[in-house]
This record gives structure tokens, sequence and C-alpha cells, in this order.
């Protein structure tokens, strides 16, 4: 058994410590939360679906990463979704016997991992897996074929089963957000502690001029949406607000719904595709505002944007409900839709935010917050 305080100060050298994510084909998110996790246990071994090492930071990518059989079969990094049905099988083969503490970062299948008699086993939870629960009905009716929406009722069966299951033989759950810890208390009938991703993008000077990124936008001001382009963000809203009142919007991001987004903007949007941290920076400091329509887990960038002490417009759910102070970081809005996203833009226009307390505010969500609560969180679950 893995003894109370061996974890004091940061001494994780005495038990084997394994962390398993889902896959590292990109750098997002919850990879982010990956890198502050190896950092904080500097000797562990990380396991992984599948793996492109050049997609990675260099720190992560030197990193001892194994991967399961996955990883062999044809266009595996590409396609990685396309084997979600094998994930189970990949994720109980691997060999975790060697391990007395398994830290697994999960939003799908990485839960499914098996510790030995006496390892403790701690997730780090960004959502009980979407498609099988909170966005199962989403994602069925967005297929269009009855032969598709027919598999996906009898296979998402199967992986909520296989969830469930595997989620009881989690010894403690950490989750993103306070949503995230209802949704399983809802799903998985567990309970755990919130302890929030962390937000490294710290500002720095000098930070670049974005002239070279929007260069018919020259000094006017802009409000900004900054993420991934798919359905569930909501970008829709932003634009069709923003032209509505006339108000420039720069959306930096690509994905599945750029081409359909793009087609119906105006010259009001202005879309960058392809861009940096110190890009992202330079558009967070210059911006007026920040505009997130969309429901996230927590949104990692909606406390990136305040630590430049910019006001964020977002949507009442999720992961903004801990981020944004209604009134006092930016305003919260019921609804997602372009009336209330209009009427939240005017609030936020009409009043006036105290730039150092938003700045403020944002440090809470930093690394350092994030290594020292992790460290608690284990220690008070050791014996």
């Amino acid at each position: 058994m893995i003894k109370r305080g061996t974890y004091l100060g940061g001494a994780v050298n005495a038990v084997k410590v394994a962390i398993v994510h889902e896959w590292l084909v990109n750098f997002r998110g919850s990879e982010k939360v990956l890198l502050e996790l190896s950092r904080i246990f500097p000797d562990a071994t990380i396991y992984v679906s599948v793996l492109d090492r050049s997609q990675l930071p260099e720190e992560l990518a030197a990193r001892e990463i194994r991967t399961t059989f996955l990883q062999h079969l044809p266009f595996s990094i590409p396609r990685y979704q396309a084997y979600l049905l094998l994930m189970p099988l990949a994720y109980s083969l691997l060999d975790m016997k060697e391990y007395d503490l398994i830290i697994t970062s999960s939003h799908a299948c990485a839960n499914g991992v098996r510790a030995r008699r006496g390892a403790l086993h701690i997730s780090y939870c960004y959502t009980p897996m979407r498609y099988a629960w909170s966005g199962y009905q989403e994602y069925y009716e967005s297929l269009r074929s009855p032969i598709a929406k027919a598999a996906m009722t009898v296979l998402m069966a199967f992986m909520r089963f296989w969830d469930y299951h595997n989620s009881q033989k989690v010894d403690h759950y950490i989750a993103c957000s306070r949503a995230v810890a209802e949704r399983i208390e809802k799903y998985y009938g567990r309970s755990s502690v919130v302890i929030y991703p962390p937000v490294g993008l710290i500002p720095t000077e000098p930070i670049g001029s974005i002239k070279s990124l929007l260069p018919d936008l020259q000094r006017e001001p802009y409000y900004l949406s900054l993420g991934r382009l798919v359905p569930y963000k909501r970008v829709d809203l932003a634009i069709k607000a923003c032209e509505r009142m006339q108000r420039h919007l720069v959306v930096a991001g690509n994905g599945p719904e750029l081409e359909r987004l793009q087609a119906e903007s105006s010259p009001w949007i202005h879309f960058i595709t392809a861009f940096s941290d110190e890009d992202a920076k330079a558009l967070y400091k210059h911006c007026s505002g920040f505009i997130f329509p969309g429901e996230e887990d927590f949104g990692l960038t909606v406390v990136e944007v305040q630590r430049y002490g910019k006001p964020v417009v977002a949507y009442a759910k999720g992961g903004a409900e801990d981020t944004v102070i209604h009134g006092k970081t930016g305003i919260l809005f019921q609804e997602q839709s372009v009336d209330a996203l209009v009427d939240a833009l005017i609030e936020l226009e009409q009043s006036a935010y105290d730039v150092e307390f938003i700045r403020d505010h944002s440090t809470q969500f930093s690394p350092e917050m994030f290594h020292a609560e992790i460290r608690d969180a284990i220690n008070m679950r050791v014996e």
C-alpha cells in the first residue's frame, strides 16, 4: 500500500507512477494539463492510445511515452477516433502491475486501465465520455442516416455499460469544474473534488503586433473568439451577433466548421486559421473582449484572456460558471441565442471593468496552484 506523506514536498520518487492519457496527436487543453501532471511527477511513465511526437512541445516529447497496439494499426494517428470501439480493449491490455499510483487524464476510455491490487487509481476527469453520456443526443441528432443512428444507439449502449463498470474501479475522482463534478455524480454515482486546470499562458513583454495577422483591421477595436471550430462551440452565434451590431470579430482557429462559417460571414468577421502562442498573446492583449458562446467542460481560453485583464462574454453553463464572475470579469448570458448574446455585448459595452481585478482573478488558475492542489488531493487519499 502507498503510505501517507509519500508525496509531500513533491517527493515522488519513492513509488512508481504512471500517467494515462487518451491520445497524444495534438497539443490542446487536456494535453496542457498532461504536461503539468508530468512536471509534478517527473519520473512517471506516460501511456496513451496513440502518439505523434511531432505535434508535442519538446519537453513532453522527450518523456518516456508508451502506446497501445492501436499505434500500429493503419491510419491510427490521423483517424484515431475511428478506433474508438477498440480503445476499451487497448487500455485493458496495458500492463500496470509495476505501478503504485496511476493517474488517468480522462475524457474517453483511459479509466479502463487495470490497476493492481493495492495501487491507487486517481482520475483527473475532463468529462464522463461525452458521446455516450451528456453529448449523446447532440451526436445522435447530427447523424442523417437511419442506419448510422441505429448503429450509434447499439454501440453507445455498450460504451455506457463499459464506462460505468470501469468508473466504479477508480479510487478517487478529480473534476476539472463544478459542471463536470455534477456529471460524475449523475452518470457514475461518484463524488469528486474540483481542481481547476492550469493556465500557463502568462503575459510577457514584449508582445508582438497584430498588424501582420490582421492587416485589414488596423487600429479598429475587435472582439475575439479563439479555439477549434466545431459545432458545439457555437462560434456562429458570435459571428451573427457581431454582424448585427456591426462590430469587428476575429475568429482565430481551424476545424470542420471553417468553410461554412467563412461562407456565411460578412466583412465584419476576420478569420485567422494558423497562429502561434505569441500570436495568441497579441490577440488577447489587443482585443476589446472575448466571446465564448459554447458550453465547455472548463475553457482554458476564457482564463487565458483574463490574464490580460480582458472581460469575457460567455454562455452561463459549464466551466464558464467557475471562471467568469458576472458583472466583474465579464457577462454571463443564459440562453444560446443571437438575441441573448447581443444583449450581453451591449451590457458589456455599457459597463466599466477593473483590469487589475480581472488579472488577479485569473491567478487562481495558475500552474503553481494546480501543482499544490494535486499534491494535496493525493496526500489526503494515501494511507
